[in-house]
């Protein structure tokens, strides 16, 4: 049982973690579409595989990383060729995950500074393989100079892949490794695994933790059939110039049905400890609210998009103010929760 539960955590994590990377990815693509008019972006997208990297190692880093370039296919893809497919979209955030091999490095370091160092090598080796990926995309399927950027298209197309590709993904370390280290020095525990037994606490026999996990599930599946068949309808094909096929969908449906089935798998699995009676609050109201944070996020990011293009901000402001309001009231009932569950274990010793 403590093997499933474990599994079913681990999985958890990949997914809200995947799902906060994405909604990075998008904002940070926004912000930069001006200026990276052939793709790419400035930002700290990358910081969610790092992160889950350091937590729990190579194969978990993985999956996040190739969750998120199958959730940016899944919205939009411009595609030349299956193998550009995947050194755009697939490989990039796959291979940051590459930096879990440094995790047991990572743990055996004894101080702050040796640990530092692990994390900057991290998101340096990590950003260089993403980098990489992109400029062999640049070199083998977008070495046209008729659509170079920034006016050089008399620039030779190796040397240009190279300075387009670094000018963006350079800030792009900088910013994840920075990050990583504004995590270590004032919230540490971020890329630690605490033992459950530490974290939860069995509650006394109450229908309120079932209640609150069936309104869960029913929640979370009613978000994942509605928005996933809001999903589908949305599909939109089309065919350039260049003979390259490109399709849309809806990527507001999308991230409402991806959320809703890991609301639904919150539900389920918070249900099953409301049954084994230990059911902990600090633990489903911290994970509901990462849950929430995306959704927040992706939301403020649609609403700049609406700015950046012009576009109509009257749904995204009410997305905006329900997912600032809704966040507020989880993260503070998580932190009331987790403070009065560390203060009855400390009366207890």
């Amino acid at each position: 049982m403590k093997n499933t539960t474990n599994t079913v955590r681990i999985i958890s994590e990949i997914g809200i973690i995947a799902a906060l990377g994405f909604v990075f990815d998008e904002l940070q693509g926004i912000l930069s579409k001006s200026i990276f008019i052939n793709g790419g972006s400035i930002g700290f997208a990358m910081i969610a595989v790092l992160i889950m990297a350091y937590r729990r190692g190579l194969i978990p880093a993985l999956a996040t990383g190739l969750i998120m370039g199958l959730l940016d296919i899944a919205t939009s893809a411009y595609i030349l060729h299956p193998a550009q497919l995947l050194l755009d979209y697939i490989f990039p955030y796959a291979l940051v995950g590459v930096v879990g091999f440094l995790k047991p490095l990572y743990d055996k370091s004894k101080d702050k500074p040796s640990k530092i160092l692990w994390l900057i090598s991290g998101a340096v080796i990590g950003g260089l393989l993403k980098f990489l990926s992109h400029y062999l995309a640049g070199v083998i399927f977008w070495a046209d100079a008729t659509n170079f950027a920034w006016n050089l298209n008399e620039m030779n197309p190796y040397l240009y892949c190279f300075i387009y590709n670094i000018a963006f993904m350079g800030p792009c370390i900088i910013l994840s490794g920075a990050l990583l280290v504004a995590i270590q020095l004032t919230a540490p525990r971020i890329f630690e695994v605490k033992n459950s037994s530490l974290v939860e606490a069995e509650e006394k026999k109450s229908y309120l933790p079932m209640a609150i996990s069936i309104t869960t599930i029913v929640a979370g599946l009613f978000l994942f059939v509605f928005f996933l068949i809001r999903y589908i309808l949305s599909f939109s094909d089309y065919v350039d110039d260049y003979n390259a096929y490109g399709y849309d969908f809806d990527p507001d449906s999308m991230l409402i049905f991806v959320l809703g089935f890991f609301l639904a798998i919150l539900g389920v699995n918070s249900l099953i400890k409301s049954v084994l009676n230990k059911f902990s609050y600090p633990i489903y109201f911290g994970v509901l609210s990462s849950i929430t944070l995306a959704s927040f996020i992706y939301g403020l990011s649609r609403l700049i998009r609406c700015y950046v293009k012009g576009k109509n901000p009257s749904l995204y402001w009410l997305w905006f103010g329900i997912g600032l309001a809704t966040l507020t009231i989880v993260v503070f009932l998580f932190v009331y929760l987790l403070v009065k569950n560390k203060k009855e274990k400390a009366s207890n010793i």
